[in-house]
């Protein structure tokens, strides 16, 4: 059923730790403004969460994480805006969770209850 599927999480920021630290730090100083809602989401100053860890390890589907630039240098230019998460098939890509979405998450468990709630209506839709 989800063979040849990948979940593909998009950070709003460039690769290296000093952007994802400048994004956690933006995000602690100044909450209107957030650079990468899902980097905050999902990581503590000192890593990634443990439950989030563990629920990526237990997905069904396989799932990566990329900054911005990594995404557009794998996969061409992105016109959504981020972040955002993807859902890709060996020819499509389409999007899973939008920035929107992700903007109205307040913790870890409800980002993983919204990944869940949208694997099991796609996985329904899919006829399995």
């Amino acid at each position: 059923m989800w063979s040849g599927r990948v979940l593909i999480f998009v950070f709003n920021c460039d690769r290296g730790n000093l952007s994802s630290i400048k994004d956690y730090s933006q995000k602690l100083s100044d909450d209107k403004s957030p650079g990468c809602n899902l980097l905050t989401l999902i990581s503590s100053p000192v890593g990634i969460k443990k439950s989030w860890k563990r629920y990526i390890q237990e997905l069904k589907v396989p799932a990566r994480f990329l900054h911005h630039d990594e995404y557009e240098e794998e996969f061409g230019a992105l016109l959504t805006p981020l972040p955002a998460v993807f859902l890709h098939t060996q020819k499509t890509r389409s999007l899973f969770i939008s920035a929107d979405e992700l903007s109205r998450i307040r913790s870890v468990e409800d980002l993983m209850m919204l990944v869940t709630q949208k694997l099991r209506a796609f996985s329904s839709s899919q006829g399995g």
